[in-house]
């Protein structure tokens, strides 16, 4: 069985990619049976670990998982999709006995590593799955690619499964969204389609808005139905590569509505929060990576959790492969290409380099004594900047700047507390940072 699971899986995942893998299949699918036996298959059974994790599974990937089992058994063979309240979903034969009941543990909140970066994200998520509906409504989650969305977003459905099991809970990819609807309004069910979301789903989740933009019947669609949505007090939880007000392409009242409900980003993980990310996916890898390999990892690793999944992936593979203990001097040996000495610190005048040209404005601007807020605010954000990312003490930032000690701490402090109370400002730092942090082309 386990043999058969793995080239499974590794079929599956060629024609279906590594995200939809380790989102879908992998979190909500599990082997049931192989009759009448292993040696001479003539039936899969699979069984789905929850009615949500089965309606996706059977709409997008059936005919993928009977492709990926003739695959891994050299032969066509029959595929059962199990389900918990659903057993003849598809052209199925029903389950003899009930399997022991299983949870998706890599989409829940208690497998999600909180810090810093997410926190704010965190508790709006569980605020939302705990009473959908009646707060946060929308919920607008954004960041940079593998930071963490695509896990709440779908922690937010499972936990309202478990609170609610009456509410009916749907998630769909922008992509899906609108290729459903074109099929409905060639099918001439557009209403159909509207009813669907209008009455019978509870709680809407929907991934990556940012690919919307430009398609101006489908958004069309989608500001009816989140208005008739929130009017009826259903959820609704939208996410994206980038907050409201820069998704220029979107329509403007889209824009508006979704600043209307709760805006939460997720940010890079600091060092502390990598490690604890990459220590929680190392124990369940069953890999023992001591505390100086998890530190220098994380420093260097900070772009997404997917890239240090990737880079633990192939760790444990190396470490297999040469039966050695995982140590520093392996990981420099053995991963130099993925994990390369730290570049030396950007220095302040590439800083200001490259907040002027992110706001339009001259390096000796920033650097003159010229006040305007076009120029003010930029300059603050520079000596900010300076500050964390090189930490140079106020005055050697004073000297560069050629102003005085009051007026590097009197910056900085500002920056700090705008990025506190707003958190597009503290996307725009961040945006910034890893911008100046960026090794020269």
């Amino acid at each position: 069985m386990d043999a058969f699971w793995t080239q499974f899986c590794a079929a599956l995942e060629t024609k279906i990619g590594d995200r939809d893998m380790e989102a879908w299949v992998r979190p909500g699918l599990t082997l049931e049976s192989i009759s009448p036996s292993l040696t001479d298959p003539q039936r899969i059974s699979f069984r789905t670990t929850s009615r949500w994790h089965h309606d996706w599974i059977r709409d997008n990937f059936y005919a993928e998982i009977v492709g990926a089992c003739a695959e891994a058994c050299d032969r066509t063979v029959t595929v059962d999709l199990l389900g918990d309240g659903a057993p003849q979903l598809l052209p199925t034969a029903a389950p003899t006995r009930k399997p022991a009941p299983t949870v998706d543990r890599a989409l829940m909140f208690e497998n999600f590593v909180v810090g810093k970066c997410n926190e704010f994200a965190h508790a709006g998520a569980i605020a939302v799955a705990e009473t959908p509906g009646h707060g946060y409504n929308p919920l607008f989650i954004y960041g940079g690619t593998g930071l963490g969305k695509t896990h709440l977003s779908h922690a937010i459905g499972n936990r309202v499964e478990q609170l609610h099991p009456h509410l009916n809970v749907c998630y769909y990819g922008t992509q899906q969204f609108f290729e459903e609807m074109v099929r409905a309004i060639q099918n001439k069910a557009s209403l159909e389609f509207q009813r669907r979301f209008k009455e019978d789903i509870d709680v809407f989740i929907l991934e990556d808005i940012q690919f919307l933009g430009g398609r101006e019947r489908c958004e069309e669609e989608l500001f009816h139905i989140l208005e008739a949505m929130q009017a009826a007090g259903r959820q609704v939880v939208i996410t994206s590569d980038e907050p409201p007000r820069n998704l220029g392409k979107l329509a403007p009242r889209l824009r508006t509505r979704f600043e209307q409900g709760l805006l939460v980003d997720v940010q890079p993980p600091d060092v502390e929060t990598m490690m604890a990310i990459l220590a929680r996916k190392a124990e369940a890898m069953r890999l023992d990576v001591p505390s100086d390999v998890q530190y220098t990892i994380a420093q260097r690793v900070r772009s997404s959790v997917r890239e240090l999944e990737g880079v633990l992936k192939r760790l444990s593979a190396l470490h297999a492969f040469y039966r050695t203990p995982i140590t520093l001097a392996f990981l420099h040996e053995r991963m130099a290409d993925l994990i390369p000495p730290p570049a030396p610190p950007p220095t302040a005048e590439r800083i200001v380099t490259r907040v002027a040209e992110h706001y339009h404005v001259r390096v000796s601007d920033i650097l003159g004594t010229r006040r305007p807020a076009n120029i003010a605010w930029p300059r603050q954000i520079a000596m900010f900047l300076t500050r964390r990312v090189t930490g140079l003490s106020f005055p050697e930032i004073g000297r560069a700047f050629g102003r005085d000690n009051s007026t590097v701490q009197y910056a900085c402090n500002k920056v700090e507390q705008g990025a506190d109370r707003d958190p597009n400002i503290r996307a725009e730092i961040e945006q910034l940072e890893r911008l100046c942090r960026a090794p020269i082309a």
